[in-house]
């Protein structure tokens, strides 16, 4: 309901009726909407950013840990649809409702970002550049694109393009990481 609703048009007579439960329930178990919106935010991110964390950690090399950082991302976003539209609803809101220790979780995948960025700089492989720029670029497309299936799989009688039906999450953190990494890479 979070991802479909936001956090604001999200009710919680509506969450008691869908989960088939009472609302009673619900605040016995999170003491308000703010409380269960922490938690559900907090159970579909952290397990996203330890993976991510957990496979940059495993490389060595700036380049494939930034390779890595992408897919790992991605793929762990995908296989939760969800968390990607939330995240969205929250960043074209400006955060106002993201509780703080999701931002933290955010600032743990930053940190790991920056982490890599920097290593790329000390060895002559990275250009300098800004590690939340990045990190939009990552978490913005990468959940833009998955946010928009629904839209996507419903397009106007003609797609001149063809790439609307597009849903292939590997092809697009494929296209992203090229991106982001040839532009990186001193030449």
């Amino acid at each position: 309901m979070f991802a479909q609703h936001g956090y604001d048009g999200t009710i919680m007579d509506g969450v008691a009726k869908q989960c088939d439960v009472n609302k009673a329930s619900i605040y016995y178990h999170h003491k308000d909407k703010a409380t269960l919106y922490e938690n559900v935010l907090t159970t579909l991110l952290n397990p996203i950013v330890d993976t991510v964390i957990k496979a940059v950690e495993a490389e060595s090399d700036p380049v494939k840990k930034l390779h890595v950082h992408i897919k790992t991302f991605a793929n762990s976003s995908a296989r939760n649809p969800d968390f990607a539209s939330i995240l969205m609803r929250e960043m074209a809101s400006g955060g106002v409702s993201m509780p703080s220790r999701a931002r933290e979780q955010m600032l743990r995948i930053l940190f790991q970002l920056n982490l890599t960025l920097q290593l790329g700089e000390e060895q002559g492989i990275f250009k300098p550049s800004n590690p939340l720029i990045v990190h939009f670029m990552i978490i913005g497309t990468i959940n833009l694109f998955i946010a928009s299936i629904p839209f996507r799989n419903t397009p106007p009688k003609i797609d001149a393009c063809n790439q609307l039906h597009n849903t292939n999450i590997d092809a697009a953190s494929e296209q992203v990481c090229e991106t982001i990494i040839s532009s990186l890479l001193i030449h």
